[in-house]
C-alpha cells in the first residue's frame, strides 16, 4: 500500500504539471517529457494496484461442524502481470478450492448426501443454482464443468440418468447409459434405480404385447380365420375449456401445456389451436388508467378481439 500511495501521488503530480502546462510556460520538449512521465507513472500505478491486492479470502462451510457458520480461508497471492481475478482463480485452483474438472462419482456423492432428498430426480437448473449458492458445496468454475460431469456420467450405468421432462410419474425422453451431447438446464437428473425401474417396466410391457401378438398368430394358423372385427371409431377432434386461478395463472398454464397440449402437438399431422378467453367484471367501474393501459397493451400484443363495456 505504501508503494501504491507513493506512485499515485507521483502520477497526480505529473497530471497537475500537464494540466498547468500553459501557466508554467512549458516548451515542446518539456511537454513531451511530461507526457512520458505521466504514461510511465500510469502504468506503474496499475502494477502497484495489482500487487496491493494480495490477500485472497475464500468462504466455505463445514457442514459436519456447523452448516450455518461461514468461515474464511485467507491466502496470500503473489504479484505478476496477470489480472487480480486471474491470480485469484489460479490460486484457488491450486488449492482445490475452484474445480475446473470433476468426476461423476463426486457429483453422485453430493447428490446422495445433500441434494436428492426424498425425490428420485432433480432439475439441472436447480442443481446449478445450488452450486452457485451454498458454500458447503464444491465451487465449480462454470456451468460447463457441471455439464461435462453430467455428460461423462451418462455413459455409465453407475451414476444417474437424464430426462427431458416429467409427465405424471414418467420421465420423458429418458437417457441412460448413452451419450448425450448437450445438457439443457431444463432437463432432469434421475436416480439410476428410478431409471432402471421405468426401463424394466417398458420392456416388460413391450414383451407382453409381443407375446400376445405371437399367440394370436399361432391360433389363427391352426384354426379357421376369425371373422373380422369392426374397427373402432376414431376420435377426430378434441376440445376443452378450463377455469384458471388468476393468482397462479402461470403455474396452471404450465401444467396444461405439459399434461395436455404437449401430447396433442406431438401427434403426427395434428393441428392444434390454443386461444385464451378473459372476462373481467368491475361493479364499481374500471379506472380510466386501467382501461388505457390494457387497451394499449392489447394493441401492442396484437390481440384480435378485445373491448370494454
Amino acid at each position: 500500500m505504501r508503494a501504491l500511495k507513493q506512485e499515485v501521488k507521483r502520477y497526480l503530480a505529473w497530471l497537475s504539471v500537464k494540466n498547468d502546462s500553459e501557466d508554467l510556460n512549458l516548451d515542446a520538449a518539456q511537454n513531451r517529457e511530461t507526457d512520458n512521465h505521466l504514461r510511465r507513472s500510469d502504468e506503474t500505478v496499475g502494477l502497484r494496484v495489482n500487487e496491493a491486492y494480495c490477500w485472497l479470502l475464500v468462504p466455505y462451510i463445514d457442514r459436519e461442524a456447523d452448516i450455518k457458520k461461514i468461515t474464511w480461508d485467507v491466502m496470500r497471492i503473489s504479484g505478476g502481470s496477470d489480472s487480480i481475478a486471474a491470480k485469484a482463480a489460479k490460486k484457488m485452483e491450486q488449492n482445490e478450492m475452484l474445480i475446473t474438472a470433476w468426476a461423476p462419482a463426486l457429483l453422485l456423492m453430493e447428490l446422495d448426501r445433500a441434494l436428492w432428498g426424498d425425490e428420485d430426480s432433480i432439475s439441472v437448473k436447480k442443481l446449478w443454482d445450488y452450486f452457485c449458492t451454498y458454500c458447503y458445496l464444491p465451487r465449480l468454475a462454470g456451468y460447463g464443468v457441471l455439464e461435462d460431469t453430467i455428460r461423462n456420467g451418462l455413459n455409465s450405468t453407475e451414476y444417474y440418468a437424464l430426462a427431458a421432462g416429467i409427465s405424471g410419474e414418467r420421465y420423458i425422453d429418458l437417457k441412460y447409459h448413452q451419450r448425450v451431447d448437450v445438457i439443457e438446464t431444463s432437463a432432469y437428473l434421475v436416480k439410476s434405480m428410478a431409471a432402471r425401474r421405468q426401463i424394466a417396466g417398458d420392456d416388460a410391457k413391450e414383451q407382453a404385447e409381443t407375446e400376445g401378438t405371437s399367440y394370436c398368430a399361432d391360433l389363427q394358423g391352426g384354426l379357421p380365420p376369425a371373422a373380422p372385427q369392426p374397427s373402432q371409431p376414431k376420435n377426430m377432434r378434441f376440445h376443452m375449456s378450463a377455469r384458471l386461478d388468476h393468482t397462479r395463472i402461470s403455474c396452471d398454464v404450465q401444467k396444461l401445456v405439459e399434461e395436455v397440449i404437449s401430447h396433442l402437438t406431438g401427434m403426427d399431422g395434428a393441428t392444434v389451436e390454443v386461444t385464451l378467453e378473459v372476462a373481467a367484471d368491475a361493479p364499481e367501474g374500471m379506472p380510466q388508467a386501467t382501461v388505457r393501459t390494457v387497451s394499449e397493451n392489447c394493441q401492442t400484443l396484437k390481440v384480435s378481439h378485445f373491448g370494454f363495456e
